[in-house]
């Protein structure tokens, strides 16, 4: 299984890239991407958009079941949230500030 940490790697660089094959498999089907002005995309529209700066994380905390990672992208707070279902972690929500 991989660690939450694992995947945060992924989707960091995946996310920079706008690399939407790669992103697909590393977020729920649940996912919300919360942006500046109130933006929200779920699953299929967050690979479509531009990509962003790479994450940088400078807190994470982790429990067997919750992963969060706060930090900065493109000079702006962001936050990145995981969850363990059934043994997989799967990114299930971004929140960027403005």
């Amino acid at each position: 299984m991989e660690t939450f940490e694992v995947v945060l790697a992924h989707w960091s660089d995946a996310d920079a890239a706008g690399d939407a094959e790669a992103l697909a498999p590393l977020l729920a089907d649940d996912f919300r991407g919360d942006g500046p002005a109130g933006r929200v995309l779920g699953k299929a529209g967050w690979p479509g958009r531009i990509p962003a700066g790479a994450f940088r994380w400078t807190r994470l905390q982790v429990t067997p079941s919750v992963g969060v990672a706060t930090g900065r992208r493109d000079g702006v707070a962001c936050t990145v949230v995981g969850e363990c279902r059934d043994g997989r972690w799967w990114i299930v929500n971004v929140q960027r500030g403005s």
